[in-house]
C-alpha cells in the first residue's frame, strides 16, 4: 500500500492526435524515458507517527511526498551503522512506532545499495544490508533507523548533526492524511488502514507499443544476423536461430524476451537488483511512473509495477508491467506488456470507498477464506479495458491480497462465494 502525488499532465481529448504526435516527435532517446535507479528503487510509502503516537499514511495533493521527504536525506556526514536489535519484535516495533518520526516503507526487500540511490551515495562504506524500512526521527538530527522485516533487525546509522529544518517542513505541507496502524499480519509486519478508504477511479490513455518497435530494440545485435519469424494462432514468434527468441501474444499484447547467452548467475539480492535493472532498460519502456514491486528470491524473479497515484497496478492475472527471471547461468528472461498508462484523463466518476484493512480481512474470512494464508495486503489499482477505445483503459481501486502465492483482489475472492 502506497502513497504519492497528484499528477499533473497535458490532457489530449483526441487519442488519434496523440498517438500520431508522439511517434513522430520523439527521438529514440526520449522514447526510452528509463529513469535513474533512485527513482525505479525508491520507496513508495511515508508514514508520519505522531508525538501522540498515532500513525497517518502521509499524501499529498500537490507533490510526492516520498520524494519531498528523499529530498531531505542527500547530506548526511559520517554516517556509522550498528546492529541494535535482532529476532526482537519489541525492539523492532519500538523503533518502527517511534513518537515524532517518519516511516518511508519499500514494497519489498531491498539491498543496502538501493538506499544509497537515495542519499546520494553517502552510505557507499556501509555493509550491503537487507531492509524494508527507514525510519527519519523529526525531533533527532543525529539518528536514522533501518528495518528488516525477516528477523526483526534493527540498525542504527549515526551521522553527523544536521538540520530538520526541511524534514519537519514536509509535514506542515497540505496534506490528506489517511489514519494507518503499523503492526503483525500472520507474523509479518504489515500498514494497517484503520479507517475506509477514499480512492479515485481514472481513465487513462496508453502507450501502445508495435512489435517492430522491440524486435528492432532486442534483436538487433552483433550476434543476431539471420532473424527468422513463426506464427502459431495468437503467437508471433521471431529468433535469431542461436541464442535470442522474443514472443509476442496478441490475445493480452504480452511479450516474453529470452536471452540464451552466457550470464553471471550470481544469487545475491543486489546482484539480481543490477542485472535486472539492466535488463529492464534494454526495452525502452515509458519508465516514469515505474518502481520495484517485489523480488521471489526462490525463483529469482524480479516485478516492476506502473504506480497510480501513488497505488500499483494489477491486471486479471495478477501481472505489473515487466518482470525479469534469471533461470541459470545460461538463460534469463523479461516478460513485459505492451501497452503502459501514459496520459491521465478526466473521469466522471466519483470517489470510491474501500472497507479498512481489518473489515476486508474479516469479510474474507466469514467468506471462508484461511486469513493465514494470507502474507500481504495492498490498495491498488485493477487494469480494465474500456469500451470506449482500444487505446483506453480504466482503473478501478481496489484491495489486493497475497493468498496462496498469488495476487488476487478482494473482488473476486468474494465472488467466488
Amino acid at each position: 500500500m502506497v502513497i504519492s502525488l497528484t499528477l499533473s499532465v497535458v490532457l489530449w481529448t483526441n487519442p488519434a492526435n496523440y498517438r500520431t504526435n508522439k511517434q513522430t516527435a520523439q527521438s529514440p532517446q526520449t522514447q526510452q524515458m528509463i529513469k535513474p535507479r533512485q527513482y525505479v528503487y525508491t520507496p513508495v510509502q511515508a508514514i508520519h507517527t505522531n508525538a501522540d503516537g498515532s500513525q497517518q499514511i502521509m499524501v499529498n495533493k500537490l507533490v510526492n511526498t516520498v520524494t519531498e521527504v528523499k529530498k531531505t536525506m542527500r547530506n548526511y556526514q559520517k554516517p556509522k551503522i550498528k546492529t541494535l536489535s535482532k529476532n526482537s519484535k519489541v525492539d523492532y516495533f519500538r523503533i518502527a512506532n517511534q513518537t515524532d518520526s517518519i516511516m518511508l516503507n519499500y514494497s519489498d526487500t531491498v539491498s543496502m545499495r538501493a538506499v544509497n540511490y537515495i542519499v546520494k551515495n553517502r552510505f557507499r562504506k556501509l555493509p550491503n544490508y537487507k531492509i524494508n524500512r527507514i525510519i527519519l526521527p523529526t525531533n533527532n538530527s543525529t539518528k536514522l533507523y533501518l528495518l528488516y522485516d525477516k528477523n526483526f533487525t534493527v540498525y542504527e546509522v549515526d551521522v553527523k548533526k544536521h538540520s530538520l529544518k526541511s524534514l519537519n517542513k514536509v509535514l506542515k505541507m497540505d496534506m490528506r492524511t489517511q489514519p494507518a496502524s503499523f503492526k503483525l499480519l500472520n507474523n509479518i509486519p504489515t500498514v494497517y488502514v484503520t479507517t475506509a478508504v477514499q480512492m479515485q477511479p481514472y481513465k487513462y490513455l496508453i502507450d501502445r507499443q508495435s512489435d517492430d518497435y522491440y524486435v528492432s530494440r532486442l534483436l538487433n545485435t552483433q550476434d543476431s544476423t539471420n532473424v527468422s519469424v513463426k506464427r502459431r494462432k495468437n503467437m508471433t514468434i521471431y529468433g535469431d536461430q542461436s541464442s535470442l527468441q522474443l514472443t509476442f501474444n496478441s490475445n493480452n499484447r504480452m511479450a516474453e524476451f529470452s536471452d540464451f547467452r552466457p550470464n553471471k548467475n550470481r544469487r545475491n539480492l543486489t546482484s539480481a537488483i543490477n542485472d535486472s535493472y539492466k535488463n529492464v532498460t534494454k526495452l525502452g519502456l515509458p519508465m516514469d511512473n515505474v518502481r520495484f514491486f517485489s523480488y521471489d528470491a526462490k525463483n529469482r524473479t524480479i516485478m516492476y509495477r506502473t504506480y497510480v497515484e501513488g497505488f500499483p497496478i494489477f491486471r486479471a492475472n495478477g501481472f505489473g508491467t515487466v518482470s525479469t527471471r534469471t533461470l541459470n547461468s545460461s538463460a534469463q528472461r523479461t516478460r513485459f506488456s505492451l501497452d503502459n498508462p501514459e496520459v491521465p484523463l478526466p473521469s466522471n466518476k466519483g470517489y470510491v470507498s474501500l472497507p479498512s484493512t481489518e473489515t476486508m480481512l474479516k469479510r474474507l474470512e466469514r467468506g471462508g477464506y484461511d486469513i493465514k494464508e494470507i502474507s500481504k495486503v495492498r490498495l491498488g489499482y485493477t487494469w480494465k479495458k474500456d469500451s470506449t477505445s482500444p487505446l483506453l483503459i480504466d482503473l478501478n481501486p481496489e484491495w489486493y491480497v497475497y493468498f496462496n502465492k498469488q495476487w488476487r483482489s478482494y473482488t473476486s475472492l468474494m465472488n467466488q462465494y
